[in-house]
């Protein structure tokens, strides 16, 4: 995707809730289970109850027995982002962004007396080969020369129309059966590593489609020649989770039009086909989901702070308001939710995770 940050800035520009929901714990009624942790965006829990997060922006993964204090197991020497967690037995997945190219996934096994780590999918050449997307046009189509001279040129990238380019964020992955499947936020699509690490594209999600109304146009700090336009932005999947029926489930940001909108949205992908089904819309940033064995979906929403949970074939309510509820996970005990600590001073870090009794 256009180098917009996964993680928005507008934060004042989101409201609470696109509609009024009844009230929801708040992160004091969470157990805490681990504290002092720089931008926990990532979250993972072992069938044993033990909590793997990542520190994204510190480039460390860390591990939380239970009861135990967070102690930091991988600590990346390039400095890459560290995200992406997910367990499976007594392998840990997860991934690692240096750049638009120089992204990875890597599997940690325990060995005894540490963990042997082997790069199982190189996500950044397969993007470079491949480029899914590269085919798509996102922004905005149909602009006068004079009308994109017009635009700031500092808000053009991403605006004016643009294909597709070589960039791969993997930022989620679950695996299923001997394949692991990796949402890759920059590159939009949903890959599928094998057990000999071979990748292939099993889904590409849909672009968010929008009229350029003169609210939109004005957020962004656009012309009046381009209202009435149709923008299309890059999907940009967030979180991925296996359920109860054996698809995937996916969650998309909605790239620079979830800044200003909510346009993030729930995706069902079947496994045999890569089919893709929209399963819910209209979220302001969801960047976590997990899903019950009994099939209640829990959603976590950043920049509203909230956590929703669905029920199979029932509505959605809040389980918990947690100050930018980067991730949520089900597992012993509860629902885990990871409270990201994105203003806070990385030198005092306050990043957290919660756990919550399960609605569902």
């Amino acid at each position: 995707m256009r180098r917009t940050p996964l993680i928005p800035v507008a934060v004042a520009a989101l409201s609470l809730l696109a509609t009024a929901l009844a009230p929801a714990a708040n992160a004091a009624d969470g157990t805490l289970v681990a504290d002092g942790l720089v931008s926990p965006l990532k979250v993972a829990v072992a069938t044993d109850g033990t909590v793997y997060v990542t520190q994204n922006f510190a480039g460390l993964l860390t591990e939380v027995a239970p009861g135990g204090d967070p102690e930091v197991i991988y600590a990346d020497e390039a400095h890459r982002e560290i995200g992406g967690v997910s367990v499976s037995g007594d392998v840990v997945t997860f991934t690692a962004t240096g750049g638009p190219t120089d992204a990875a996934v890597y599997t940690y096994t325990p060995n005894g007396d540490g963990w042997d780590q082997a790069e199982i999918a190189d996500t950044g050449l397969y993007e470079k080969t491949h480029n899914p997307d590269g085919t798509r046009t996102y922004g905005i189509r149909g602009l006068s020369k004079a009308c994109k001279r017009s635009i700031p040129k500092d808000n053009r990238e991403g605006m004016v129309a643009y294909g597709g380019i070589k960039d791969s964020h993997p930022y989620a992955t679950t695996t299923v059966g001997d394949t692991t499947y990796v949402a890759d936020a920059a590159g939009n699509d949903i890959l599928a590593v094998g057990p000999g690490g071979e990748i292939s594209t099993l889904a590409l999600l849909p672009p968010v489609k929008a009229t350029v109304t003169k609210k939109l146009r004005k957020g962004w700090g656009l012309p009046k020649c381009t209202q009435g336009k149709t923008f299309k932005g890059e999907p940009v999947p967030t979180d991925i989770e296996v359920g109860p029926d054996g698809n995937l489930y996916v969650t998309t940001l909605g790239g620079r039009l979830g800044e200003v909108a909510p346009v993030g949205s729930v995706y069902q992908v079947a496994l045999a086909t890569g089919t893709v089904t929209l399963m819910k819309g209209g979220l302001y940033t969801p960047t976590g989901i997990a899903i019950s064995p009994t099939g209640t979906a829990y959603i976590s929403l950043l920049f509203p702070g909230v956590v929703m949970q669905q029920p199979l074939g029932g509505d959605a309510s809040p389980l918990a308001e947690v100050p930018y509820a980067a991730d949520v996970e089900y597992g012993t005990g509860g629902v885990y939710v990871t409270s990201a600590d994105l203003e806070g001073d990385p030198a005092d870090p306050h990043g957290q995770v919660l756990l919550f009794p399960a609605g569902g």
